[in-house]
C-alpha cells in the first residue's frame, strides 16, 4: 500500500522519504505548503530539509507526486515557472530549491548550471597507505617538488593540502604542499610543552590542525568540524605555542578573540550588557575560556596533594588570559589594523559576507586569523544566500594565503557522539 505523507510529518521527520521499506507519495499541495513554510522563522530549517529530500527522491524516480495541476497558481515562483513552461526550449534556473522542485514536477527543464561552485567534500588533507618502498627510499627525506611527490604517491595535492602517509613501522608522516614544494612537517610537541600544555593531538588530522595554526606561512586558517572534534582546543594550543611559548616560537604578542553574539534562542536573549568588550562578550566566550582552563590548569598528582595551598594562587589560565588575550567586538574593528597578533574567530559560520570581508581585511602583515566553526551543521537559512563562508570555500585548495582542515573524529565523549548522530539532520 502506498503512503501519502502530510506536511506535518515531513516537518517533524524530513528524512522519512528515504525509508526504502515503504512506498511514499506526495501531494503537490504538500510541496506548495513546504515552499511557504520555508519563510517561517521557526519551521524554515525543517521545510528546507524536507524540500531537499523530496528533490533527491523525486529526481531519482523514487517518489511519486500526486495531483499535479494543469494550471499553476499565482505565487511569484509559480508565475515565473508558468512563463518558462510557455516558452519553447527554455530551462528554469534558480537557487531556490523549492521553486526548482515545483518546476521539475510540472515538467519544466531545470538548468544544471552551478552558481555557487563550492566543494563541500574538500577536507584539506588526504591519507595514503605507506609501503616498504617508502620506508626505504623516502621516509628520510624532508622535501620534494610537487610534481615528483604526486607522481611517486599517486596524489594530486592542492595548495596547502596535507598528505598523511600511514607508515608501516611507525606513526604517520605528514607532508604539506605549499607553493609547489611538499615538505614533511614536524610533529614535535615541544612548542606546546614550552607553553605549559601537556595535551597532545589524538590523531594525524589533529596534528595537521596544530601545524596550520602554528605555522606562519598561511595568514588565514579555517578549522571546520562538528561538535567535540577539538576545533577550539587545538586552535588554542597552536595560538598559545606561537604567543606565550618558548622565545624561539613566539610569532605574535596578542591572541585576539571574538564570536558573533548570536543567541541560541531569541527568547533566551538577556539584552544589552554594560561594561567593556569583554564584559559584553563574556557570555559568548565560555567555550574558549573553559578550553583554556583545561589546557593550563591541569595539576599533577604531586600538585593535587598540596591542593589547598594552590587554590590561593592565581590559576595559570587566568594569568595567561590577562597577559595575552584581548576580546574584540566585531563591530568595533572597522578601520582598525591588527598587527603582530593571532585573531581567533569562533562560530564564524554565522557571519555574512560583509562581516567576513571586514574581519579578514583588518589583518596586517605579520598577523594571522583563524576561523573556527561548523559550516556543515550551521543553522539552515542563517544569512541565506549571503553566507560569508561560501565566498571563501570557492577558493579551497587554490590560495596560498589560506589553509583549511575539516575535523571528523569526535573525541569529547561517547555522549557527544550520540548527540551528533541523532541531531545530524
Amino acid at each position: 500500500m502506498k503512503i501519502s505523507l502530510d506536511t506535518n510529518i515531513l516537518i517533524d521527520e524530513p528524512s522519512i522519504v528515504f525509508d526504502s521499506t515503504k512506498q511514499f507519495v506526495i501531494s503537490f499541495t504538500v510541496i506548495r505548503e513546504l515552499d511557504k513554510l520555508k519563510r517561517n522563522v521557526d519551521l524554515k530549517r525543517a521545510a528546507q530539509e524536507a524540500i531537499k529530500n523530496i528533490w533527491i527522491q523525486h529526481s531519482a524516480g523514487k517518489l511519486e507526486v500526486l495531483n499535479i495541476p494543469n494550471h499553476l497558481g499565482d505565487s511569484p515562483d509559480e508565475c515565473i515557472i508558468k512563463d518558462t513552461l510557455d516558452s519553447p526550449e527554455t530551462a528554469f534556473f534558480s537557487n531556490d530549491l523549492g521553486a526548482r522542485l515545483i518546476a521539475n514536477v510540472v515538467g519544466v527543464p531545470v538548468s544544471e548550471m552551478e552558481t555557487e561552485q563550492v566543494n563541500y567534500d574538500y577536507t584539506g588533507y588526504t591519507t595514503i597507505a605507506g609501503t616498504v618502498e617508502y620506508e626505504k627510499e623516502y621516509a628520510q627525506l624532508s622535501e620534494m617538488q610537487l610534481e615528483e611527490f604526486n607522481e611517486l604517491f599517486g596524489t594530486e595535492l592542492k595548495e596547502n593540502q596535507y598528505c598523511i602517509i600511514e607508515r608501516v613501522i611507525d606513526k604517520s608522516d605528514i607532508w604539506l604542499n605549499h607553493k609547489g614544494a611538499v615538505t614533511r612537517i614536524s610533529q614535535s610537541n615541544k612548542p606546546y610543552g614550552d607553553a605549559g600544555i601537556t595535551v597532545q593531538p589524538m590523531d594525524a588530522i589533529q596534528a595537521c590542525v596544530l601545524d596550520a595554526v602554528f605555522r606562519a606561512e598561511s595568514p588565514l586558517v579555517i578549522i571546520d568540524g562538528a561538535l567535540g572534534t577539538g576545533k577550539t582546543i587545538l586552535t588554542l594550543m597552536g595560538a598559545l605555542a606561537a604567543t606565550s611559548g618558548g622565545v624561539r616560537n613566539r610569532k605574535y604578542y596578542k591572541i585576539l578573540v571574538t564570536k558573533p553574539p548570536v543567541s541560541i534562542n531569541k527568547s533566551l536573549y538577556t539584552g544589552f550588557k554594560p561594561g567593556t568588550s569583554e564584559d559584553k562578550m563574556s557570555g559568548h566566550l565560555g567555550g574558549l575560556k573553559s578550553n583554556l582552563k583545561f589546557l593550563l590548569d591541569k595539576r599533577t598528582s604531586r600538585q593535587e596533594k598540596r591542593k589547598e595551598s594552590l587554590e590561593v594562587d592565581k590559576l595559570k589560565s587566568t594569568e595567561v588570559w590577562e597577559d595575552y588575550f584581548e576580546v574584540k567586538e566585531i563591530d568595533e574593528i572597522q578601520g582598525e589594523s591588527i598587527h603582530e597578533s593571532i585573531f581567533l574567530v569562533d562560530e564564524w559560520q554565522l557571519l555574512d559576507e560583509d562581516s567576513v570581508k571586514l574581519i579578514l581585511s583588518r589583518i596586517a602583515l605579520g598577523s594571522k586569523i583563524v576561523l573556527i566553526g561548523d559550516t556543515q551543521g550551521q543553522t539552515y537559512g542563517m544569512n541565506r544566500a549571503n553566507e560569508g563562508f561560501k565566498v571563501l570555500y570557492k577558493h579551497l585548495g587554490t590560495a596560498p594565503e589560506m589553509s583549511f582542515i575539516r575535523l571528523e573524529n569526535i573525541y569529547r565523549s561517547e555522549l557527544a557522539k550520540f548527540v551528533e548522530r541523532i541531531f545530524k539532520n
